[in-house]
């Protein structure tokens, strides 16, 4: 079983209702960006895949003088992969491979005042992301407020963001003015 995040996306998304890909697109875009880097070629082509494997099918429909389009909804044999891929992300925790650690491995290259610049303008833009996040409203969800799929997704990031700045700051406080490139 495929457990790729956009298979995963596409099947919950489509699960909902029958959608054609520019409304998928549009939603994904518009609402998901945080949660997802799925990008629109991309998409369209995990949909052929998807149509492919069996798990979505595609009718072509035509509203008056409109072009017509591709319209994709979920198939059983969707629903079922839709399911197993959902507990399979919600039991297992996913890799941690944060692409900013690898700069952090490469700091000693840069000289300790710039690097202490680039770090506070980390932080100071983990701080706009953060207070963006806290602006979402929070919904009322089959578990109870706060507790909707959404909220949960969310908190997840709010929380990590924050246990992010947290150790930006300490690591910040830590560095001593003049550092030498051994030294980080």
């Amino acid at each position: 079983m495929t457990t790729d995040p956009n298979t995963l996306l596409l099947l919950g998304l489509l699960k909902g209702q029958r959608q054609h890909g520019y409304q998928l697109n549009e939603f994904i875009e518009r609402n998901l960006g945080r949660f997802t880097t799925l990008k629109k070629a991309t998409a369209y082509a995990a949909l052929d895949r998807l149509e492919k494997q069996g798990w979505i099918e595609a009718t072509t429909e035509q509203e008056g003088n409109r072009p017509a389009r591709r319209v994709y909804g979920l198939t059983p044999g969707g629903e079922q992969q839709f399911f197993a891929l959902l507990r399979a992300h919600l039991s297992r925790p996913e890799p941690v491979a944060f692409y900013g650690d690898l700069g952090m491995m490469f700091v000693n290259q840069l000289p300790p005042a710039e690097v202490k610049r680039l770090l506070s303008e980390r932080r100071e833009s983990l701080e706009i992301q953060i207070a963006g996040l806290e602006r979402v409203p929070t919904h009322e969800g089959a578990f109870g407020q706060g507790l909707f799929g959404v909220d949960l997704a969310i908190s997840r990031q709010l929380a990590l963001l924050r246990a992010d700045r947290q150790w930006l700051s300490q690591t910040l406080g830590g560095l001593p003015d003049g550092f030498s490139e051994g030294e980080i």
